[in-house]
């Protein structure tokens, strides 16, 4: 089957990177206003069911099964709790935090998009939105993929299997032919939902990256062509991650992992050094509260608070698909990392704590930014109106020698947090193509994600990016969906048989 399946997933992938690469305005006129128009029929109802998974998650969390263990009753823990969360944050989404930490915040607060009368203080609403987009939904999505793969039903004990819940769900009498087959489409969609999601996030750094490199260079008298840049920056990416690949996930992705970890805080740290903190914490703290209150009153009824209904098809239910497509190598990730730990601990880890630093994280670059911003004449907002990538580097150029040291470092930070990401999803792939110790394999699709990607960042649109990370995680949906038909089913059902079972004497 994997040799079957590897190639007939290479083909389509390849032949979209043609695409690109050929005719990237055929791709922008077809695809670009199918998936628009597709996320405008579905975004509501799936941000609807992302708010349920989220209530689901917090209630199984309070509850009397919450020591389970991922894995089963007798697995253990096989790394630190440290290197557990660093890997976990840095797969699911470090690269974003620096293309948006400063970007996301300026911009929603200039052209706030939340009615006044509801949320009449424009900061603390834009991070309300930030956080809408990346913090608890997100990752609760995450986690539900992974506690479905996670081992925690006898009945769907292998975690390895992104079909188990699927099949669960179908009735019993399927012969075995039809079950391979179902296998074999679950893990086509799967693969292709992987790959350009993680290919639309290395656009995205990619983007930035040139932007950021020519700049500075620039800044030092030296000028080259922004195109070799970007090319030159992709192929660093690349490198980085098919080595990172080839040390496997221990010595590779937790080293890395760890890496981004220390540096961002090294970042943070060096901000709240060189700016007045009363903002940042003014931001943290408003933010916190505006984010909480939207969650509970915006849960069921989100549409109604915006000027404009279509913002959210455009931004958070954009996001939220990317998500999705992230979702099975983001889930797989997490059931192979987090087997030993009791159900409260990893839903704890995967939900609460990353989005409890991403809203530190965004208070720090994106508050800073925009009390610096209404004190000088800078104008992020135009500027990030332009041209996302550009808000970053305005802002540290506003630090002088520190923001000088900050912008390098939020270049090596994005570069290697994306190389994780990638390096993540390259192993889950392989994992499904049943090809993980093949080097060819590992060339080809290193490859054909470095050629997609350079198609991208030389046409240089950034929502063709987001568009091109929900490919697959649009037809995926349908699968999602019955992946938690099935888990529930096997794990209600394990709860009635414990049940019935008679007292030890």
């Amino acid at each position: 089957m994997k040799n079957s399946l590897e190639r007939k997933a290479l083909v389509v992938c390849v032949a979209i990177a043609a695409i690109t690469a050929l005719w990237p305005q055929g791709l922008k006129t077809l695809i670009q206003p199918a998936i628009q128009t597709a996320i405008a029929y579905l975004g509501s109802g799936f941000f609807l069911f992302v708010n349920a998974l989220l209530l689901a998650l917090l209630m199984l969390c309070f509850s009397p099964l919450a020591g389970r263990k991922m894995g089963g009753a007798d697995a253990q823990k096989e790394f630190s709790t440290f290197g557990w969360l660093a890997m976990l944050f840095a797969a699911g989404m470090g690269s974003g935090l620096v293309f948006w930490g400063v970007a996301e915040p300026v911009l929603h607060s200039h052209q706030m998009p939340l009615k006044h009368s509801m949320y009449p203080e424009p900061v603390a609403a834009s991070m309300a939105l930030t956080m809408l987009n990346w913090g608890f939904h997100a990752w609760a999505l995450y986690a539900v993929f992974g506690l479905m793969l996670g081992g925690v039903t006898r009945a769907i004990k292998n975690a390895d299997d992104l079909s188990a819940p699927v099949l669960h769900a179908l009735p019993g009498s399927l012969g075995v032919k039809h079950k391979v087959r179902i296998k074999r489409v679950i893990y086509f969609v799967a693969i292709i939902a992987i790959f350009f999601g993680v290919v639309g996030t290395i656009a995205n750094a990619s983007m930035l990256l040139k932007n950021g490199v020519t700049i500075k260079l620039e800044h030092y008298g030296l000028s080259l062509n922004a195109h070799w840049v970007g090319a030159l920056m992709l192929l660093a990416i690349t490198a980085l991650y098919v080595t990172s690949a080839r040390f496997g996930l221990r010595r590779g992705i937790q080293v890395l992992s760890k890496f981004n970890v220390y540096l961002a805080f090294i970042m943070m740290a060096l901000v709240i050094l060189t700016v007045p903190l009363t903002p940042i914490l003014s931001t943290l703290w408003n933010g916190l509260k505006e984010y909480l209150l939207l969650v509970v009153s915006g849960a069921w009824q989100f549409d109604s608070q915006l000027k404009d209904a279509d913002w959210a098809s455009t931004w958070t239910y954009n996001y939220y698909f990317w998500w999705l497509a992230w979702g099975p190598f983001v889930g797989l990730f997490l059931a192979r990392i987090s087997r030993g730990r009791p159900l409260w601990q990893y839903i704890f880890g995967v939900t609460i704590i990353p989005t409890m630093v991403s809203l530190v994280w965004f208070s720090v670059l994106g508050g800073s930014a925009l009390a610096l911003d209404s004190q000088t004449q800078a104008d992020l907002a135009a500027v990030i109106s332009a041209d996302y990538t550009q808000g970053v580097f305005i802002f540290f150029s506003q630090l002088g020698g520190v923001g000088e040291l900050l912008a390098w470092l939020s270049l090596l930070l994005l570069m290697v947090f994306v190389a994780t990401s990638a390096d993540s999803a390259l192993l889950v792939i392989r994992q499904l193509c049943e090809s993980v110790h093949s080097r060819a394999s590992l060339i080809l699709w290193s490859s054909a994600m470095a050629v997609i990607s350079l198609a991208l960042l030389l046409i240089a649109d950034e929502p063709l990016n987001r568009n091109i990370a929900v490919i697959g995680g649009i037809p995926f949906l349908l699968i999602f969906i019955v992946q938690l038909v099935g888990f529930i089913r096997a794990f209600t059902q394990e709860l009635l048989d414990d049940s019935q079972q008679p007292p030890p004497e």
